[in-house]
């Protein structure tokens, strides 16, 4: 027999058989779109959105104003939300905020409830990354107006979550500068300190002005010394009246005193100046250093007390106007098609059956 006529044989027996098949499919078809009327319609509700990056938290650095800022976060923010998205933080959130357990009709004192209540969360609410790197969040419910709640609600404690994570980097950062400059403090106290009774011990009160004053003081004393000096002796030489002498040489004895002690003070001066210009040296840029690591404390502070965002809403979740499932079309057309399939390849089966006599076969067995 050739390949055309076992052809027209399968075509033949299938047309033999053309208003059964139909009628089968046309029912099949009837009762999958009545059936389908019992199903309830579901809704769903999406929100876009894109991670914020970690550098909007940061503290604007004195002088950098018009450093460049990313706006958008990189892959690894964008991970850290979709990982919050999956969490037991967002999921037991939306549970108690909309009291699912009696949306869903899961009794609470069933062990499992929980297990049952994360399948059916899990099965209706999910995030993704899109193609330009951005997250859409979906919640499907039979309530239009729930689904946009809930998404809201997810997109909101997700922003919340990753807000605490950021803030609590910032705390940790506000709590070592505020344990630094303490330190210092303590520090810049003992330097004072030292300061302090070095200068009582060489009497130093002021490095800078006492060391000027000694300078014009020591010229000014041994110049009225060596005056008096030479007009004591010259006056002696030009016979000039004992009395206007001695007056000269008291003066000179007097300066010639003042001389000695301001040497002396000078000596003493020069002797702890070297150690208390550096220690003020030090203090000087001690204290300068902590003043700028108070103005760095101080931006660290209003950084966190000012509110944050680590996300950036593109498009929030609206009432959902067109269902989402179930296809009642599609449906129908699928099972009427899987019908007619199902009855053809039946019909074959039978044809090929019958035409090599199988009850004989099945009897000569």
């Amino acid at each position: 027999m050739s390949q055309e006529e076992n052809l027209l044989d399968v075509v033949s027996a299938v047309y033999k058989w053309k208003w059964p098949i139909l009628g089968t499919s046309f029912v099949a078809a009837i009762i999958t779109a009545v059936a389908s009327l019992t199903l309830d319609n579901h809704y769903q509700a999406s929100t876009l959105f894109y991670a914020a990056s970690p550098d909007l938290a940061l503290p604007k650095r004195v002088g950098h104003e018009t450093e460049k800022q990313r706006i958008y976060g990189n892959d690894n923010d964008l991970d850290r939300l979709l990982s919050l998205s999956q969490s037991s933080k967002v999921n037991d959130y939306l549970i108690e905020k909309f009291n699912l357990y009696d949306h869903y009709e899961i009794n609470r004192d069933n062990p499992k409830a929980k297990h049952k209540l994360l399948l059916k969360l899990n099965k209706y609410y999910e995030t993704k990354k899109t193609k330009y790197d951005a997250i859409n969040l979906t919640v499907e419910d039979k309530d239009p107006e729930m689904a946009a709640n809930m998404a809201n609600a997810a997109r909101g404690r997700i922003d919340a979550l990753a807000q605490v994570l950021v803030k609590e980097s910032q705390k940790k950062l506000l709590e070592a500068a505020h344990n630094s400059i303490s330190t210092k403090e303590k520090e810049f106290v003992s330097y004072t300190d030292s300061l302090q009774r070095l200068g009582q011990r060489y009497g130093i009160f002021s490095s800078d002005a006492q060391g000027e004053a000694f300078g014009s003081k020591l010229v000014e004393t041994e110049g009225n010394y060596l005056k008096y000096s030479a007009e004591s002796d010259y006056l002696r030489s030009a016979g000039a009246p004992q009395d206007s002498i001695a007056k000269a040489k008291a003066k000179a004895a007097g300066y010639a005193k003042q001389l000695d002690a301001l040497k002396k003070d000078v000596s003493k001066f020069s002797a702890g100046y070297p150690a208390f210009k550096s220690l003020e040296r030090r203090i000087r840029d001690f204290g300068n250093n902590m003043s700028l690591e108070k103005d760095k404390m101080a931006q660290l502070q209003a950084t966190y007390d000012s509110p944050i965002t680590t996300i950036h809403v593109v498009e929030p979740a609206t009432r959902p106007v067109v269902k989402s499932r179930p296809k009642r079309s599609l449906l129908v057309i699928g099972v009427a098609f899987f019908t007619f399939v199902m009855m053809t390849l039946w019909t074959l089966i039978k044809h090929q059956l019958d035409k090599n006599n199988w009850k004989e076969h099945f009897r000569n067995a």
